[in-house]
């Protein structure tokens, strides 16, 4: 793969395409809905062309890449399906793998071009091309989603590709990978927005000086753009209630036990989720 397509340039493309250009590996074209944001991906060198149309930007791509809300991507796709290379390799940077995969399945049926997924586990709460960063894929996990009908060669060729830009890959299929995001990723984040909106239920003066860095700190993710995290709950939706449902089995145990005054019971919950993150993360 020499030339790579990248589809939409905010923080996730954009990232990617200062990441190929600092290694000089690939010709980079570039295609966004926003002038403003074209003008500032050229300026900042994500790209080698930037083409105003979407047909133009992916023609001569080997590897297309859709930085889009995951909704999006299969319009995106489709929009572009006439104009891509034969044997083109398409992927995308979304959080969610197997409704989009079943939405582009019909769409690339009887094509020589071939839809792998991935996933880049680097996102930030910021977003936008202002917000790119040439080294944000170097040392992130990137998950790629095969299906079993995947051609190895694909499979291998994507894996090379994240791995240049500095990425350690693992693989798995779309619906694992949707299972266990739901519950490291996407609980998290719905947990944050709900704090956030729970502690300012009622509108205080100056209570911005009474959060502290724990307040900060778990509300974090939920500056995010809700128009990704909109089309990342609808599209994995199952997963993601139930994971909330646990979530909010162990939050009653824990409103329980405050009921019953049950000292030792309180510190067994704050005991386990200290030591459950100790297993997950040291």
């Amino acid at each position: 793969m020499r030339t790579v397509a990248i589809i939409g340039l905010g923080l996730m493309g954009g990232s990617l395409g200062l990441a190929l250009k600092k290694r000089g590996a690939f010709a980079v074209h570039g295609w966004t809905r926003s002038p403003e944001t074209a003008a500032a991906a050229v300026s900042r060198g994500a790209v080698d062309v930037m083409h105003d149309s979407l047909v133009d930007a992916v023609r001569e791509a080997d590897l297309v890449i859709y930085c889009a809300p995951i909704l999006r991507i299969p319009g995106l796709v489709a929009d572009s399906l006439d104009a891509l290379k034969p044997g083109a390799l398409l992927t995308d940077v979304g959080s969610t793998k197997q409704q989009l995969r079943d939405a582009l399945e019909p769409l690339l049926a009887g094509r020589s071009a071939d839809f792998i997924g991935s996933h880049p586990i680097c996102g930030s709460e910021k977003t936008g091309i202002d917000a790119a960063r040439d080294n944000l894929y170097q040392d992130a996990v990137v998950v790629v989603t095969p299906d079993p009908t995947s051609p190895p060669p694909r499979i291998a060729a994507l894996t090379r590709f994240w791995q240049l830009v500095g990425s350690q890959v693992h693989v798995t299929t779309p619906e694992q990978h949707d299972r266990l995001l739901a519950r490291t990723s996407h609980l998290p984040h719905m947990i944050a927005s709900l704090l956030a909106t729970v502690v300012g239920r009622v509108p205080e003066d100056h209570l911005g000086p009474f959060c502290g860095t724990g307040y900060r700190d778990a509300t974090r993710l939920a500056d995010g753009s809700p128009e990704i995290w909109h089309d990342i709950l609808m599209s994995n939706r199952d997963s993601v209630r139930q994971e909330l449902t646990a979530f909010s089995s162990a939050l009653e145990d824990l409103i329980e036990r405050l009921d019953k005054q049950d000292a030792d019971g309180i510190q067994q919950v704050l005991e386990r989720g200290k030591q459950a993150r100790q297993d997950i993360l040291l």
